[in-house]
């Protein structure tokens, strides 16, 4: 999960972005247009020569050309009234993974630092295009402090350990065993020497 807040006229510091022209493939001649030559066949272009256009003529370029570029050039800085619109707003971005090969709905449990929660359905259509991996992102008016996947138990899941976000589950019965069992030779109780001194 990643998170992140609006700030207006500040610019975040990133790498300038270097693109890389590369000369198109080898040219080469269709086998209808080879076989046509041998017949003897003449083509319009070459019959009337004002029908010939710009890329009858165009060669391409061939030299590879790099030219870095700066992502800001095409960013304006919002206006006040529109950032007051999202000034206080919470930006969550949330990547789900399908591991066990059924797109299901995503149905999301937000817990807010103040108490209060909320619940989003999101639709199985979301995996269209990409059945493994879906990334959603959500914008909140509130700061989420926990987020729980199938809240309800809804959905076909057989490892809800992968559920959570920031969240203390609940722990496994062999760590419940754990916790109850007594040491060897553990005493359970104050011993008649220390409720001796007690009195």
């Amino acid at each position: 999960m990643k998170a992140y807040t609006f700030e207006n006229g500040k610019k975040v510091p990133m790498k300038m972005d270097t693109i890389t022209r590369r000369p198109p493939p080898k040219q080469f001649e269709h086998l209808t247009k080879i076989r046509n030559k041998e017949s003897g066949m003449k083509f319009l272009v070459d019959v009337d020569t004002t029908l010939r256009d710009f890329y009858y003529y165009y060669v391409p370029e061939k030299e590879i050309t790099k030219e870095v570029k700066n992502r800001y050039d095409n960013f304006e800085l919002m206006s006040d009234s529109a950032f007051s619109k999202v000034k206080d707003k919470f930006i969550y971005e949330l990547r789900f993974s399908n591991k066990g090969g059924t797109v299901m709905p995503i149905i999301i449990q937000w817990n807010y630092a103040d108490g209060s929660t909320e619940i989003d359905r999101i639709h199985a259509y979301v995996w269209r295009m990409n059945e493994k991996e879906v990334t959603k992102t959500f914008m909140k008016s509130k700061k989420v402090a926990s987020i729980l996947l199938d809240p309800y138990k809804e959905t076909c899941d057989i490892n809800e350990k992968n559920n959570t976000w920031n969240v203390n589950t609940e722990p496994s019965k062999f760590e419940v065993f754990k916790t109850k069992a007594t040491v060897r030779g553990q005493s359970t109780g104050d011993n008649p020497m220390q409720k001796a001194k007690k009195k």
